[in-house]
């Protein structure tokens, strides 16, 4: 059913109120303060990604999106690849609920940023381009800046929301739809990817939504990690170090569209996905 112009146009309105509150904020708060960027300055930086920022150390606006969004897709992945069979199993698997629901209750509740020490110590300044050039990594700027460490810590902040999500689909599923599929003759493969696996998919997208804005989110405090050369979150914390506040500005202001460009591709994919679910009930 079409949606009526008028409707669409008034939730436009409606949500276009909080935003323009802001950018009425920001320009008085720019022209009562020296520190705060004018709208201009900012919306420079923006129509000019590949500019290199004459006064910072730091690539362009779009050269530390690419790596940022190169992390995230890398850490997140690995997060997606080892936390859907995690939990899968703790779903189906009363053992495997004991032995690990525990620890992964008492990990959920400690930030992901609070394993930087430990990823530091881990793996030190150590990427891809060491481990495939050694001496000659920094040749190969792009694979060096994908330290592990960084990885590793947006896998952690992405595994948790994914691994609880799956196992709660996994374990939802309709004992009913379990014995009809056994009287059919179902085997144990057949049980996990015809019925099993098809009923935890929508609780499975939420966990990769959840999963994907906080890997988005923690990247920015990641990003500060030593060593690191690129990166939105990089340059927030260099530009705040030589008062270029207008590439914060910008950064912040991409770092809140790719986010919201997520979200909604993951609300998007759960609609498609768990639209038989309100049908069922």
């Amino acid at each position: 059913m079409a949606v009526p112009l008028s409707k669409t146009l008034k939730k436009l309105a409606l949500g276009a109120i909080v935003p323009l509150a802001i950018l009425a904020l920001w320009h008085w708060a720019s022209s009562a303060s020296v520190v705060v960027p004018s709208i201009s300055r900012v919306a420079d930086v923006l129509a000019h990604p590949l500019r290199r920022p004459p006064d910072l150390d730091a690539t362009s606006l779009a050269d530390g999106l690419t790596v940022s969004v190169l992390r995230v897709a890398l850490g997140f992945g690995l997060a997606a690849l080892t936390a859907i069979p995690a939990g899968l199993l703790i779903g189906r698997c009363a053992a495997a609920r004991a032995i690990f629901q525990p620890t992964i209750s008492a990990a959920m509740s400690i930030s992901p940023i609070a394993w930087m020490p430990i990823a530091i110590i881990t793996f030190g300044l150590a990427s891809p381009a060491t481990v495939a050039y050694g001496d000659g990594a920094w040749r190969h700027d792009v694979l060096d800046q994908l330290r592990f460490a960084v990885v590793a810590v947006i896998w952690l902040a992405s595994f948790f929301p994914i691994v609880v999500n799956t196992a709660a689909g996994a374990g939802g599923v309709k004992q009913a739809h379990l014995e009809a599929a056994r009287v059919l003759g179902a085997s144990r493969r057949a049980l996990l990817t015809k019925v099993v696996i098809p009923s935890a998919v929508p609780s499975i997208v939420t966990g990769l939504r959840l999963g994907a804005g906080i890997a988005w989110r923690v990247i920015v405090a990641a990003e500060i990690f030593p060593g690191t050369r690129s990166g939105l979150g990089y340059m927030i914390a260099t530009s705040h170090e030589q008062a270029s506040y207008e590439y914060a500005f910008a950064a912040i202001i991409v770092i809140g569209a790719i986010g919201i460009s997520l979200d909604g591709v993951f609300r998007l994919l759960a609609s498609r996905v768990g639209h038989w679910q309100s049908k069922e009930r």
